[in-house]
């Protein structure tokens, strides 16, 4: 049982709820019942008896309550403290993205940010974005930069751009480079299918773009023969200017249109466009004009 479990058990026991609990904790209900079955199944003891209209604390949780709280005070206030210690500016801003964006769009946020308030001083904390929204969710991340769908429902978003799926070929790759070109419509490439016969390189699985390509080739019956799955985006991209293979990459990355090295296409399918969003809580949303900062990004991109 650590911190976090003991504020869960605790806000449940406040609230008498774990709806309002979840709320209040910025996680899902779901989520918040599997935390409660683990510190059960950790410690052996029943946590909550639930009973029609309310939810029971038994005498274990209403002990963790009473003088487990006082010691996530002291961690908060901590924490807090070591963030603000020695400097004079009004905000820390912790900002969680990905490498990949954080390559690429990393400037223009803290410039964004800086619009609002010159003051603010920035944090940055790398990592895929199951992981930062979770860290935002607790409280040890303010901000994130990441693409849609955001899994949780506590947590308010403000879109930056719109990003579209692009299929990328090596220059090299002269056939695919011919079929890509000879199945271009105005909409974009209709069919992927033809491209079986081309290793691609992938992301890994469980990461977003991964489950958005997954979802649009099973669209069209297609496997894709994946021959390499990768941790992040730009290596897919190394990997296909030295014509490794076929991948699909962000039009993020693309801000410049195709080089010498890689063309890039378009797919005709609605499955292939998302959004670009910055994420926080809604009182962190609040405090650092989250709203504002989004449109200024969008003048920058």
């Amino acid at each position: 049982m650590d911190i976090k479990d003991i504020k869960y058990i605790s806000t449940i026991v406040e609230m008498a709820s774990f709806s309002k609990a979840s709320k209040k904790l910025y996680i899902s209900q779901p989520a918040l019942s599997q935390s409660i079955r683990r510190i059960e199944a950790e410690l052996g003891v029943p946590m909550f008896a639930r009973d029609r209209t309310k939810v029971v604390p038994t005498a274990a949780a209403l002990q963790i309550a009473k003088e487990g709280m006082p010691l996530v005070h002291k961690v908060e206030a901590l924490t807090q403290s070591i963030i603000n210690q020695g400097t004079d500016v009004a905000y820390h801003v912790r900002i969680g993205l990905s490498q990949f964006y954080g390559h690429h769009m990393l400037g223009k946020t803290l410039k964004s940010f800086q619009e609002i308030e010159p003051s603010w001083e920035f944090h940055v904390v790398e990592g895929e974005s199951h992981f930062l929204e979770q860290q935002i969710c607790d409280g040890l991340v303010d901000v994130g930069l990441f693409p849609t769908p955001i899994y949780s429902q506590a947590l308010e978003s403000y879109p930056v751009l719109d990003e579209q799926i692009l299929l990328a070929i090596s220059v090299e790759n002269k056939k695919a480079i011919a079929i890509a070109d000879s199945l271009m419509t105005p909409d974009g490439i209709r069919e992927i299918a033809p491209f079986g016969p081309f290793p691609f390189i992938l992301l890994r699985e469980g990461l977003k773009l991964r489950s958005l390509v997954n979802r649009l080739c099973q669209a069209e019956s297609f496997v894709p023969k994946a021959v390499i799955a990768s941790e992040t985006l730009d290596t897919c991209r190394s990997l296909v200017e030295d014509d490794y293979g076929i991948t699909f990459l962000p039009s993020t990355l693309n801000s410049k249109g195709d080089d010498d090295k890689v063309k890039f296409y378009p797919l005709a399918s609605k499955l292939c466009f998302r959004q670009l969003v910055l994420v926080a809580r809604s009182d962190r949303a609040k405090r650092f004009h989250l709203p504002e900062v989004a449109n200024i990004m969008q003048k920058f991109l």
